[in-house]
This record gives structure tokens, sequence and C-alpha cells, in this order.
């Protein structure tokens, strides 16, 4: 990995700040339609999900809690890591994802969050989905973006090679290969 990036080390845009503020407000509204009454658990996937999450908190009109989570890999398997604070069981349940690609790692979280937390409503909401590249099914109930073939993005909280968060857009770090 290069050394840190500058604050002048811009990506060609796919998604402006304008943008991403609209999206996330449409689906904020959607939530909060969605979940009519009671305390929402929110509960985010780090690190790709930080920015889109506290984006998405401040515009839901329902009350909520927050928690975070981590997927841990190693060659044979996934573990959860998690700060949880709250209790889920029999509650509603909002999962936020930074970007939803093969599936594998969201059907393992939904699949535990449903087998130990037992929610009465969990439901996914992520910022980019990548629905053409899926191995598995998994349930994505809210997508800001749904991308075809753009190879790695980053910004926005997504990083390509643990760079790029901070910007305030979302940018194309590495074109697909043809």
């Amino acid at each position: 990995m290069e050394g840190p990036v500058t604050v002048s080390e811009q990506l060609p845009v796919l998604f402006s700040e304008e943008q991403i503020r609209e999206k996330v407000g449409q689906v904020a509204a959607r939530i909060s339609d969605d979940f009519p009454s009671g305390v929402i658990a929110t509960v985010g996937v780090l690190p790709n999900s930080m920015v889109f999450m506290a984006d998405l908190i401040r515009r839901l009109s329902r009350p909520l809690t927050c928690d975070f989570l981590k997927v841990v890999t190693s060659e044979q398997r996934m573990d959860i890591a998690f700060g949880r604070a709250n209790d889920f069981q029999g509650r509603d349940v909002l999962l936020v994802q930074g970007v939803v690609d093969t599936g594998i790692t969201l059907n393992f979280i939904t699949g535990h969050i449903e087998e130990h937390w037992k929610p009465r409503k969990l439901r996914v909401a992520t910022l980019i989905d990548r629905q053409l590249r899926r191995k598995v099914d998994c349930p994505v109930d809210y997508a800001c973006f749904a991308l075809r073939e753009h190879g790695f993005v980053a910004g926005y909280g997504l990083g390509y090679q643990e760079r790029y968060r901070g910007k305030p857009y979302i940018g194309i770090a590495e074109p697909r290969q043809s």
C-alpha cells in the first residue's frame, strides 16, 4: 500500500455529494414509513457503513438505537465481533451496510442475527447494491445506488486499500478490468 492519501488526491466522481444526500433522504423516508412505530435498532457493519449510517440515522423520523458489528474472516470461517449494547429480541432491526456485493457476508450476518438475536423484523439498507455480482441470495430492502460494472469504488466511508474513506463523494478507485 502506498503512503497516506493527500487531501487533493481526487477520484473520478461517480456519485456527487448532492446525489448521495438526495438518495439517503429518499431511503430514510422509505424506512421511516416502513417502521411506523417503536424504536428502530440500527446496526452498522463496520467500517464501510460508518458515514452512510451517520447520515441515514439523522434523516430517520423514528426513534432509534445504534450498535455496530464487524465481520472478521479467516481462511476457514467468519465470525462477528460487535459492541452490542442492546437486546434485539422481538425488536425491529435495520442492518446498515456500505456495499452488498457477492452477498456471502450479508447472508452470514442476517442468518446470525435471525438465529441468535431473534428480531421481530429485520431489514437491510445499503449504500451500494451490486446485485449482478451475487453468489448467494440475500435480502436488500433499501439501496441508495445500484451498480453494474464500475470496478472498485471509494469515498463517503468506503475504502479502497484503506484509502479515500473521507471523500464526500463516491468515486471510481480502480476501473473494471476487461
